[in-house]
């Protein structure tokens, strides 16, 4: 699965486009005052305006090349503080993903992450983003969340991982993350997780799709 463009909602649009485009370096635009224009390797990120008085923070994850993490982690440090875990580590593991990972925050406090998935053969000479590779999706009922997602476009839970809180859905590039309300994104944040306005445009093999919500529905 790969996510084109990934449509969000941010408080403040003006800290967005400065965060994406000075702070991150990303080509980015403002559009008629109304929405924030990110290019993100193969994705479109787009930030419209959220009511101030009801939002909660998204989580999502940047693909990078696989032989790329230890440049990510120095160039993250320039840009913006790691997010750490109760023990105070910064870089992650992932064993059962064969995958490493570093997060951070942005200017809406959005969970952002740099994933360099070792099953995907995306080596190159330069770090670089290549794609929006997750975005999480809270909802009370996971596994029917799942099945939605199953009926509509054949995508299974990632290397048959999945649980009533947490299920991962597609592959290593692209993944929907269905997690269970208030479930607290990683890594210690704090911040739970909530259900939120969301466009997903999506190809699996030759066929696009959107997903939009909530509640999540899918055209």
């Amino acid at each position: 699965m790969q996510i084109t463009r990934l449509e969000l909602q941010a408080p403040d649009l003006k800290e967005q486009a400065l965060f994406y485009g000075e702070t991150l370096g990303f080509d980015t635009r403002i559009i008629a005052g109304t929405e924030v224009v990110i290019r993100a390797g193969a994705t479109h990120l787009i930030f419209t305006q959220a009511d101030k008085d009801n939002h909660s923070p998204y989580h999502f994850a940047f693909n990078i090349p696989e032989n790329q993490f230890e440049t990510a982690k120095q160039w993250l440090a320039m840009r913006a503080d790691s997010l750490a875990d109760e023990n105070g580590n910064t870089s992650f593991d992932f064993d059962n993903w064969n995958a490493h990972s570093i997060y951070f925050k942005d200017a809406a406090g959005n969970i952002l992450e740099l994933i360099a998935r070792h099953d995907l053969k995306n080596a190159n000479n330069e770090f670089n983003i290549l794609s929006i590779s997750e975005i999480g999706l809270a909802t009370e009922d996971v596994p029917a969340l799942v099945k939605l997602i199953g009926e509509k476009t054949s995508l299974l839970p990632y290397k048959g991982e999945g649980s009533e809180t947490f299920t991962p859905i597609g592959n290593a590039d692209g993944l929907f993350i269905a997690v269970k309300q208030g479930r607290i994104w990683y890594p210690n944040t704090g911040i739970s997780a909530q259900p939120l306005p969301v466009k997903i445009h999506f190809q699996v093999n030759e066929t696009k799709m959107i997903l939009s919500g909530f509640p999540y529905q899918i055209d």
